[in-house]
């Protein structure tokens, strides 16, 4: 607190800290954010294919087939796309400029009241250029079509029983300034933490001279020491009584 008020040294710091924001802010990254919901659902003869040509299973409105087993397939598909193997297949590398998230839709917010209720998949991809974003988004959308067909073909599935992947809502590539103003922030913020810290070591050091402390007031004044061989407020030292005092 003591440095805060002490202007030569906390405007200097305070205005480092501003400029270090202001250039970490212009010279970061630009983010851009693409992301789309995904929905799964039955087709219209449901998953049995009759036997009997002349007996055809009858038909459903496929938004009224939602049950726990199309949830089933909707979480095999997140942990299949999820390994590092699939996301080296779609171009995302650890540690790279280029992020994906894929779910059933929690990370979302606006998602979080209806993940429930429907076997939804959320993809989100951030990255530094808007082009990379949509290409890895276009790239996980092939993959999830390629690994369910491949998972009921593995099955033995009959094809018309195939379960197919809807898109439900798909935003195109927007910048995101959040990560910038995080940047700033941060760099304001441990600007001001190590200017005080230096500040106060190099101070104890006694680098700075420290402000000369304010004079005591004085409680009382001091008596003067009487005169030798003097009187006291009129009055003789005992001693220089009994010496003139006449003697028998």
């Amino acid at each position: 607190m003591g440095l805060l008020r002490r202007r030569n040294i906390a405007l200097p710091i305070l205005a480092l800290g501003l400029v270090l924001a202001l250039v970490a802010f212009f010279l970061g990254p630009s983010r851009y954010k693409t992301e789309s919901s995904l929905i799964l659902t039955a087709p219209p003869s449901g998953g049995t294919l009759s036997m009997d040509p002349t007996k055809p299973v009858g038909l459903t409105n496929p938004l009224l087939q939602y049950n726990d087993g199309l949830r089933t397939v909707a979480g095999i598909l997140i942990v299949a796309l999820n390994s590092k193997e699939e996301l080296r297949k779609l171009g995302v590398e650890e540690g790279g400029g280029t992020e994906i998230v894929i779910d059933d839709g929690r990370s979302n917010s606006d998602l979080l009241g209806v993940v429930t209720l429907g076997p939804f998949l959320h993809v989100m991809v951030e990255s530094d250029s808007p082009d990379t974003a949509k290409l890895i988004l276009e790239r996980a959308h092939q993959r999830l079509n390629a690994e369910l067909v491949k998972y009921q073909t593995t099955l033995g599935a009959p094809k018309s029983t195939f379960i197919a992947i809807n898109t439900v809502a798909l935003l195109p590539p927007e910048y995101d300034g959040s990560g910038k103003t995080q940047l700033a922030l941060g760099t304001l913020i441990g600007t001001l933490l190590l200017g005080f810290a230096g500040a106060y070591g190099v101070l104890v050091r006694g680098l700075f001279p420290r402000p000369a402390p304010a004079p005591a007031p004085a409680s009382e004044e001091a008596e003067p020491a009487p005169p030798e061989g003097g009187s006291v407020n009129g009055r003789v030292p005992l001693k220089e009584q009994d010496e003139a005092a006449p003697r028998p």
